[in-house]
């Protein structure tokens, strides 16, 4: 099949098919912070009307359903996070930063404006020299750093490319809460947790690897959840950052729904008109979405009428964790043994993001 062969669809008509992969996943690995935060104790430390707080714990479980988050420790950097985890898949894969061409850090945080937050996690590792930058795209950052690394392997430009990332979405939280109506646009920063990523990608072997990449924006969207909390900073004298996460959720759940709804479906149909699939998850392994929350997944599952049960979720223990969310999980099925290197298992990778962000990568692992 070509990407020509696409061009009836609306979602579908650009996307990169791969009978062939020319990348593979070889290692992956993860920092999760020990701290722990559960709707309570993140209660506590809001400034917040008293009558609110009493409820808020619970209208923060009724409105996403997550029940905790990890946070890291004070003065850690993205970068740090980042490290930790490159670190990790580095022993796991058996190599040595020498061993890596390419350095991709690839988040929604970042520890400076400039350089780009790659060239420290370079110096931390010690990698003396190296093609070391950023790709940022919101919670899809880690999804596009596949992509670009997945295109520079296919080109020779790159041969063993560590895609890393570190979130620490509890900085930009907004803890102060004047009143109830203010939840329409701070409860998504409630939701943040923290967490580093790393991956390595390495030339395919046979039909070992990625075998779709299809990202989409809606740039029209993007006014619907941005950092800082006020877009037009630039224009103040002082040019400060008001650095909070602003996220307008009523509105983007609605656009996140439909969009996705609608992709899944064109995706479904293209599966069935191409490969005579009857149900698009009979040829996975695994479906695994974005952690936006527990209970947008799950409406999700409900308007296509997935088995919610079959999609693995850590957004309700680990919150929403932007870029590091989806490696999160493949990290989690590993660890349970229901996902594994050379397996053949298939896994679709579901981005959605703000900007707004969509789109997919087919895997075999």
């Amino acid at each position: 099949m070509k990407t020509s062969s696409l061009t009836s669809y609306h979602y579908l008509n650009k996307m990169q098919y791969y009978q062939e992969p020319v990348a593979r996943i070889a290692a992956l690995d993860v920092e999760i912070p020990s701290r722990v935060v559960d709707n309570d104790m993140l209660v506590d430390m809001l400034d917040a009307p008293p009558r609110l707080k009493r409820k808020l714990a619970k209208l923060i479980y009724r409105a996403t359903k997550c029940q905790s988050r990890a946070y890291a420790e004070p003065g850690l950097s993205p970068s740090d996070l980042a490290v930790a985890a490159a670190r990790k898949v580095l022993d796991r894969a058996g190599h040595l930063i020498d061993a890596i061409d390419t350095l991709i850090f690839a988040s929604t945080d970042m520890d400076t404006l400039e350089p780009a937050t790659a060239n420290i996690v370079q110096h931390k590792l010690g990698m003396k020299i190296g093609n070391a930058f950023d790709v940022t795209n919101a919670c899809n950052s880690f999804l596009q750093a596949i992509n670009v690394g997945n295109s520079m392997i296919a080109t020779g430009a790159a041969h063993r490319v560590l895609i890393v990332s570190g979130e620490i979405g509890s900085y930009v939280c907004n803890r102060q809460i004047n009143h109830v109506d203010e939840l329409s646009y701070k409860m998504g920063g409630l939701t943040l947790g923290d967490a580093g990523a790393a991956m390595i990608l390495e030339p395919a072997e046979g039909n070992i690897g990625i075998q779709e990449i299809n990202l989409l924006s809606l740039g029209q969207h993007w006014e619907m959840c941005h950092v800082p909390e006020t877009t037009d900073w630039r224009q103040k004298p002082d040019g400060t950052i008001h650095g909070w996460f602003y996220l307008d959720m009523p509105e983007l759940a609605k656009v996140a729904k439909r969009e996705s709804v609608n992709y899944f479906k064109e995706y479904k149909t293209m599966r069935r008109e191409l490969y005579g699939e009857a149900m698009m998850l009979d040829s996975l392994a695994h479906l695994v979405p974005h952690q936006i929350s527990r209970k947008f997944i799950e409406d999700i599952c409900s308007a296509l009428d997935f088995d919610a049960s079959m999609i693995p979720i850590t957004a309700d223990i680990l919150g929403n964790t932007a870029s590091t969310s989806i490696p999160l999980v493949l990290h989690g099925l590993m660890e349970q043994s229901k996902l594994d290197f050379d397996s053949g298992q298939e896994v679709f990778l579901y981005g959605a993001a703000s900007g707004f962000g969509i789109g997919h990568i087919r895997v075999k692992f």
